[in-house]
């Protein structure tokens, strides 16, 4: 028997916010730029000469002054992942995980192929008998006789 091959297509469309947070998580758990400073504001920048990502402007809780700082599409992407691990959102191992930037927040897309092996027909029970039923009820001796009632 040959198997079923399903394609599956997930897209997890996240706000800016929900990103952000998910960043401020990840980086936080690695002791990264996020941990000691204050997060004032976020933008997603595209189509820019330093690559495609995310700024985050950071205000220095000693010093007071204000970085800007860049997380580009791995830094995201592995951010995502963590954050959907730690809320339980389930996610396919081996599948083709790719994102893009809108204005409104980022699409996490997951493709992935599942193949599934067909069941065989049942003829026999779980101890290895040919099936059999009572008399009067094979599958060949029901016969509808309208569409409400079937006859046995």
């Amino acid at each position: 028997m040959s198997a079923v091959t399903i394609s599956e297509t997930r897209s997890l469309v996240l706000p800016l916010d929900t990103v952000l947070e998910a960043l401020v998580q990840f980086d936080r758990k690695g002791s990264g730029l996020l941990l000691h400073g204050e997060v004032l504001q976020a933008r997603i920048m595209s189509g820019s000469k330093r690559g495609d990502g995310i700024d985050v402007a950071l205000r220095n809780p000693d010093s007071r002054i204000i970085e800007w700082h860049r997380f580009n599409f791995a830094a995201i992407a592995a951010a995502i992942i963590s954050f959907c691990r730690a809320k339980r959102i389930p996610l396919p191992y081996a599948g083709v995980k790719s994102l893009t930037l809108d204005k409104e927040g980022i699409t996490f897309r997951i493709e992935n192929l599942v193949s599934v092996a067909k069941r065989a027909d049942l003829q026999t029970d779980l101890s290895g008998q040919p099936l059999r039923y009572a008399k009067g009820y094979e599958p060949h001796a029901i016969i509808p006789t309208s569409k409400t009632e079937a006859l046995v």
